[in-house]
């Protein structure tokens, strides 16, 4: 069974809309002529900076990486009580023995107590 639907019948199948005739035959061509020329620039060698500038970018981000290491493993293991050497041997300037700074850096109180009373050699 056919629907009849009365809009349909009223407006029927034409809505006014119509291509002109050899539209899209043409359409590339005015399409180039109405577009102005377009100038390309003249392409440019980079400089030597520009093309080694990421490389010594690189480098000094990884040479930053490896201070920061550097110096928080310093910081740490000065935290657990180990002393670097430099520290050592720069306080030592003032008469006292590498051995002094050594016994007041790593030894213990019991221990430092042990060598001085005691007829062990350590």
């Amino acid at each position: 069974m056919e629907k009849k639907t009365p809009l349909l019948d009223e407006i029927g199948r034409k809505h006014g809309m119509k291509v002109p005739g050899n539209y899209f035959a043409d359409f590339t061509e005015k399409m180039t002529e109405s577009l102005p020329e377009r100038e390309f620039p003249e392409l440019v060698q980079p400089s030597l900076w520009l093309r080694v500038r990421p490389w010594i970018y690189m480098a000094a981000m990884f040479a930053g990486i490896w201070l920061m290491m550097k110096m928080f493993t310093r910081i740490f293991s000065v935290e657990k009580g180990e002393t670097p050497d430099m520290e050592m041997t720069a306080s030592a300037t003032d008469g006292s023995t590498i051995e002094d700074e050594w016994i007041a850096y790593y030894v213990d109180d019991y221990t430092a107590y042990e060598m001085l009373y005691t007829d062990s050699d350590y």
